[in-house]
């Protein structure tokens, strides 16, 4: 019987077709993800740039699943998380993943290590918060990064250390006006365990530094808290004289005036600002308190929709406020359709249980707004703002007990 033929020829080419139909699909795959990540990247760009800010997440996270050391890329990653609102454990969780990323591809970037240190803080983990600082200074003795290590420090009830910091900082960098402010409060919260005059630091900052607008900013600040109102708006007046081109100087200084009660000359800076910086959440945040404060109905209805307006493509934020503003100026149509809006995306339950609460109150349900009030306070709001509102309530409708009991919770 004849032995079989095994075709060798055939059997290569076969197996040659088979390695260039692997490395055909394999190509095509790469093509695929590549094209994908890239699209990801224009339109997660897109998206960064008109703050929609879920689809710049989805669509940057595309691009950086492919090109994973892209920092300008990741640092926009990680902003966008951060913007989502309601703000979730998972989005803050991508954006602190996606700073460490940049701290180990880029070990001095100290934009990265400022952003994770802030979150840091706003998670109230301070401890996290010193170890990032500490090894960004190894490579990066910035002085700023310094005073975030200080108060990284005080946040861990070492008080003495901060102080220590903050002094060894402004001993080589005299112009740094947020180190004298922040030494000058620390001093202020402690007195016990810092046995100093706060007013020396404040004093210290104008000295060094009396062409800078925030150094009389800052002891403006200063004075108001000791009392001291005349002391105060001259230092707010000779701040006024001084280099204002920052808008981020000239909004603090709006807000002492506020705080001050100087509201025509606190609007005028805020017209300022927003020429330059017309969606700065900041901006409207202030302007909103100023109308808050003017108790004008029409100031408070115009900055409201004006901010809402302006902040059309991010309103979230501002929107709580701007809901408080059409309650007190009686415009409670706009209020409740502010308030259905942010129930809708489930946006700081315990705020909008206070904001409704204040609606029932305007128009007389006070059963209705004790409900709400207390169901806000369950959710954790414990402000004095909701205790004052459900104490009179409570006062109106004959419960006195509760009533007083609310007021020694203060």
């Amino acid at each position: 019987m004849p032995g079989r033929y095994f075709n060798w020829k055939l059997a290569i080419v076969l197996v040659m077709g088979l390695v260039v139909l692997g490395a055909t699909t394999f190509g095509l795959r790469q093509w695929r993800r590549t094209n994908r990540a890239e699209r990801g990247l224009v339109l997660g760009n897109e998206a960064y740039d008109e703050h929609r800010w879920e689809e710049a997440a989805e669509n940057l996270g595309r691009y950086i699943a492919m090109e994973r050391e892209d920092v300008p890329v990741l640092l926009k990653y990680a902003d966008a998380h951060l913007k989502i609102r309601p703000a979730q454990r998972n989005n803050v969780q991508h954006a602190i993943a996606a700073y460490r990323t940049v701290l180990r591809v880029d070990k001095g970037n100290s934009e990265a290590a400022m952003r994770l240190i802030e979150v840091y803080f706003g998670m109230r983990m301070p401890g996290e918060a010193e170890l990032i600082a500490r090894r960004q200074l190894q490579v990066n003795p910035d002085p700023e990064l310094r005073r975030m290590l200080a108060l990284a420090m005080a946040g861990q009830r070492r008080f003495s250390e901060a102080a220590v910091e903050l002094k060894s900082i402004l001993q080589g960098h005299p112009e740094q006006i947020l180190t004298y402010e922040t030494l000058g409060q620390l001093i202020e919260q402690r007195p016990e365990e810092l046995p100093e005059l706060p007013s020396q630091w404040f004093n210290e900052a104008v000295k060094n530094n009396p062409s800078s607008a925030m150094a009389y900013i800052a002891r403006a600040g200063f004075y108001q808290r000791s009392g001291n109102m005349s002391e105060a708006l001259a230092d707010l007046e000779r701040a006024e004289k001084q280099d204002l081109s920052d808008p981020a100087v000239r909004l603090r200084l709006a807000k002492e005036l506020i705080n001050a009660n100087a509201l025509d000359k606190a609007e005028g800076h805020l017209s300022v600002v927003r020429e330059a910086a017309p969606t700065d959440q900041g901006l409207w945040q202030t302007w909103a308190e100023l109308a808050l404060k003017s108790q004008s109905q029409e100031k408070m209805s115009s900055i409201a929709k004006t901010g809402l307006t302006a902040l059309s493509s991010d309103p979230w934020d501002f929107m709580l406020m701007a809901t408080e503003l059409f309650i007190r100026s009686r415009e409670l149509d706009d209020a409740n359709d502010c308030i259905a809006k942010l129930r809708q995306r489930d946006i700081a339950p315990a705020a909008v249980a206070f904001l409704r609460g204040l609606i029932a109150g305007e128009e007389g349900r006070l059963f209705d707004a004790v409900k709400s009030w207390r169901e806000s306070m369950q959710l954790g709001n414990k402000s004095p703002q909701v205790r004052l509102a459900l104490a009179s309530a409570l006062t109106s409708l004959g419960n006195t007990q509760s009533a007083l009991w609310q007021l020694r919770t203060l």
